[in-house]
């Protein structure tokens, strides 16, 4: 029997807000939803580097978020 360890990643994109849902769209185009309590509005519309624990194929639980640099 397999065991499953969440995969801690890395990810860029574009932050957008869809009422109580953050969703990070990649560069492949990949959406992924981002889980965290904290306010993210301040990232919304930004490029950004958001890295956290995959909680499944399409949703990040969020460690830590930063603008993207140019």
């Amino acid at each position: 029997m397999a065991s499953h360890h969440p995969t801690y990643r890395r990810l860029t994109g574009l932050l957008r807000l869809n009422g109580r849902s953050a969703v990070l769209e990649t560069g492949d185009g990949d959406l992924i939803f981002l889980v965290s309590e904290d306010d993210l509005a301040p990232f919304h519309d930004q490029q950004v580097v958001a890295e956290g624990q995959m909680a499944g194929p399409d949703r990040l639980t969020l460690t830590w978020i930063a603008p993207a640099s140019a």
